[in-house]
């Protein structure tokens, strides 16, 4: 049995939209997860654009050890900037950005989870946390459908 927030976020992309608390709430609860996941692999990934107006590429979802606040730091996936050095910072939690960036957000997943479980089962490909981004992937991107426009 999958996780209803993982189904909920399948039907918002291909089917009925969510309402936006409750998408927020199923963002969250993804990027728990995936912290979990990623916390348990440490393979950092450069994923999708989420960027935008004028900001195309600077911002993407990253999986990284992140550094938020402090000395507050963990593994997960998160909206990062991008520098020309190729250093990265993370700005955003999944479900803390802002109106206009959610759609992005949310319709790049199944490209994200598509690129990340792919790293993550060439680099460890035994290990449950890589096989549950698998799954995941495949959940997110087992539809014929088009995800809704970013």
């Amino acid at each position: 049995m999958e996780s209803p927030f993982l189904l909920e976020l399948r039907e918002h992309l291909y089917g009925t939209p969510l309402a936006q608390e409750r998408l927020r709430d199923a963002l969250g609860r993804l990027e728990h997860l995936v912290g979990q996941l990623a916390q348990d692999l440490q393979i950092p990934h450069l994923g999708p654009s989420v960027g935008i107006g004028r900001q195309g590429d600077a911002q993407r979802l990253c999986v990284a050890d992140h550094h938020w606040t402090g000395a507050v730091h963990a593994w997960g996936v998160a909206v990062c900037s991008t520098s020309p050095t190729g250093t990265l910072r993370a700005d955003w939690h999944l479900a803390k950005v802002s109106r206009e960036r959610l759609p992005r957000v949310v319709a790049a997943l199944p490209q994200f989870f598509r690129e990340y479980a792919a790293l993550a089962v060439g680099q460890a490909g035994e290990r449950a946390s890589s096989q549950r981004l698998l799954s995941i992937a495949e959940l997110l991107n087992e539809t014929t459908g088009t995800p809704r426009s970013r």
